[in-house]
């Protein structure tokens, strides 16, 4: 293949890209992939603020449908498109199972899959009605969604995967084969990566690092960046016979867990 057909495939100058959670960890380095990319760029998030000229931050709540139907009738009305959408904004709690209250399960489906459902809802809505030729949609997933946590390496004070984060990232995985074939005529295809732990060491503490490391066959957590190659391929053109897919990142962590 020559090397201008692969500049072809992997060219994301001026595509419209509408990331969720644009502003947390693994958010940021998306941004910035496609910022770098020369991309048209739209993140939502509750917090932040616009870096540059070339980043259209929107302060939105994705857990509102309201907002979402605006926004992504706002883009394509001033785009003409959305080509990308990487549904990758999640929360999660951390107070004891027992102790866990209507209004954090609440929040935490309507974050992590309620907004997914409206998104690809009225995504597909302006998608019928401008008759647009393509899209992809990108959701991120987690481990947590196919594995349950390995408490041994946790400690009294470590903020533990919670059961209601696991039973919506295990939705995401089904939302995103489900949605695979329903839009698959339209010519839509949707993945999903799944992350294995994601090193944040304000967060963790290093014992609980230590752990999670010595049960890694890559000897490491997980960095933002190291989805990066995932979303790429899921973006470009390479992919349009790739849906229904979930790509776990995770160092080999499930493979021995």
């Amino acid at each position: 293949m020559k090397n201008n057909s692969l500049e072809k495939f992997f060219d994301f100058k001026n595509k419209v890209v509408l990331i969720t959670g644009c502003n947390g960890q693994i958010g940021n380095d998306i941004v910035n992939l496609f910022l770098d990319l020369k991309s048209k760029v739209y993140g939502i998030d509750k917090v932040g603020k616009k870096r540059n000229k070339d980043f259209n931050f929107i302060n939105g709540d994705i857990t509102k449908e309201s907002q979402i139907k605006k926004i992504i009738k706002r883009i394509i009305l001033k785009e003409k498109s959305i080509d990308i959408i990487i549904n990758n904004a999640g929360v999660s709690t951390f107070t004891n199972f027992k102790k866990r209250s209507k209004n954090e399960l609440e929040k935490i489906f309507n974050t992590n899959v309620a907004s997914v459902i409206n998104i690809i809802k009225n995504y597909v809505i302006q998608f019928d009605k401008k008759k647009l030729k393509k899209g992809k949609i990108i959701n991120i997933g987690s481990i947590y969604g196919f594995l349950s946590p390995d408490f041994r390496i946790y400690s009294k004070g470590d903020r533990f995967s919670p059961e209601i984060y696991g039973a919506t990232k295990s939705s995401i995985i089904q939302l995103t084969k489900y949605y695979a074939v329903l839009l698959a005529d339209r010519n839509i295809n949707v993945n999903c990566i799944s992350p294995g732990g994601i090193l944040n060491k304000k967060l963790q503490s290093k014992n609980f690092i230590s752990k999670y490391k010595k049960r890694v066959p890559k000897k490491r957590m997980g960095l933002p960046k190291d989805l990066l190659t995932s979303i790429i391929y899921l973006s470009s053109d390479y992919s349009d016979y790739t849906t229904g897919q979930n790509i776990v990142v995770d160092g080999g962590l499930s493979l021995k867990w």
